[in-house]
């Protein structure tokens, strides 16, 4: 069962009592108004549409779910020197991360590594970025979007191992994959898409621009840009990437998690999934933009 559903004997942010037989679909959802984030919204600020049909929000959380979070660095030529700047500032990145998170690195360029597995030991993924990333060796080809379906596979497989330990629950825990990179990338993987979907994971870009994207496939490359709007995702561009890479990691605190009750579908089903404020609370704050993903397949 991938991580989006879960059963519903899961203590959540409210405290409910629920039927042991049912499944739930997480919905990972950013309210942003300008620049800033909105918070003090209620499960009855949000809707929800499943294939078209509106959805009962059952459950509900804000920041106080722990994270799971890897941070998925471009290593290409045109990203040495912006590496080397996350490394240098990753400990005042790492301050917003707490107790109970976790994090993991991977690095990319031709190939994709993992560089430290999950560990909630951040001084030893700080060691991780500024010693094995720092040590690739830079090629000229990026493969993002095949890169950042490495990444959610990683999390599958986690979860894997997890759903086969003893006495193992289930979890609450936001996933998200945070890339680092100028977004210059060399192919299209549709694929990666589904395993995004999947393992429940919202993407996040960290962004260092680099110019227009140039080359014979620049007008079908769509990029982590893709992947973020599709997993209501965020990106931001920056000029300081350790800063980037801090600023992201406080936005991903600030999310809200939905939950409802999977509906009747077909296993390994396709479905759209639709999120915003109710007319109420959209009119308490104007402007306000919700950002949550568009889709999920049901388990097989």
């Amino acid at each position: 069962m991938p991580f989006c559903l879960l059963l519903l004997t899961l203590l959540l942010q409210d405290q409910a009592t629920f039927r042991s037989d049912v499944a739930l679909v997480h919905i990972d959802a950013e309210v942003r108004a300008g620049t800033g984030p909105v918070n003090g919204l209620s499960r009855g600020s949000f809707r929800i549409t499943d294939n078209g049909l509106e959805q009962s929000i059952v459950s509900f959380a804000h920041d106080e779910q722990p994270l799971d979070v890897i941070l998925l660095f471009d290593t290409s030529n045109s990203m040495r020197s912006v590496v080397e700047r996350v490394a240098e500032g990753a400990h005042m990145a790492m301050k917003e991360l707490h107790s109970g998170d976790r994090v993991a690195i991977m690095a990319f360029d031709r190939t994709t590594d993992i560089v430290q597995d999950f560990t909630e030991d951040f001084a030893v993924a700080e060691r991780a970025i500024s010693g094995k990333v720092l040590q690739r060796k830079n090629h000229c080809c990026s493969p993002i979007q095949g890169a950042t379906g490495a990444a959610a596979r990683l999390f599958l497989q986690q979860h894997a191992l997890n759903r086969h330990a003893l006495n193992q629950q289930p979890s609450n825990r936001r996933r998200a994959i945070l890339v680092i990179t100028d977004d210059q990338g060399t192919s299209v993987h549709p694929s990666a898409l589904r395993d995004l979907q999947e393992a429940d994971a919202v993407v996040l870009g960290v962004i260092v621009s680099r110019g227009p994207r140039l080359g014979p496939m620049a007008f079908r490359y769509k990029g982590i840009r893709d992947f973020a709007a599709k997993t209501g995702g965020d990106m931001l561009n920056a000029r300081d990437a350790a800063e980037g890479v801090r600023e992201m990691l406080n936005r991903l605190r600030l999310r809200y998690s939905l939950y409802y009750a999977l509906p009747p579908s077909k296993p390994g089903e396709a479905r759209t999934v639709h999120v915003e404020l109710t007319a109420q609370a959209a009119a308490q704050r104007p402007g306000a933009v919700v950002r949550a993903r568009n889709g999920y397949f049901t388990p097989q």
